[in-house]
């Protein structure tokens, strides 16, 4: 009827993304679901990571990732490179 069916349920150790998981583990969940495709289609672009400061480990990239973060401690824009 053209309607559309969701056939596919992100999970991580069982728990649903949607359902359970706190912002860390979604974060790099989806981190985990590019860094698939990107392997898959040979194609890696720069990644933002909002909300990083919600993650102590983000998982590791074969890609560049900005991560946005909220600091208190931070009047002015910042940028720090490795």
């Amino acid at each position: 009827n053209g309607g559309l069916k969701e056939v596919c349920e992100t999970l991580y150790e069982g728990v649903p993304y949607d359902k359970g998981l706190n912002n860390a583990a979604q974060i790099n969940v989806g981190l985990d679901i590019i860094r698939t495709l990107s392997k898959k289609y040979n194609t890696y672009l720069p990644i933002f990571v909002d909300n990083a400061e919600a993650v102590t480990k983000l998982i590791p990239m074969e890609t560049q990732t900005i991560q946005l973060i909220v600091s208190e401690d931070h009047k002015k824009l910042e940028v720090k490179t490795a």
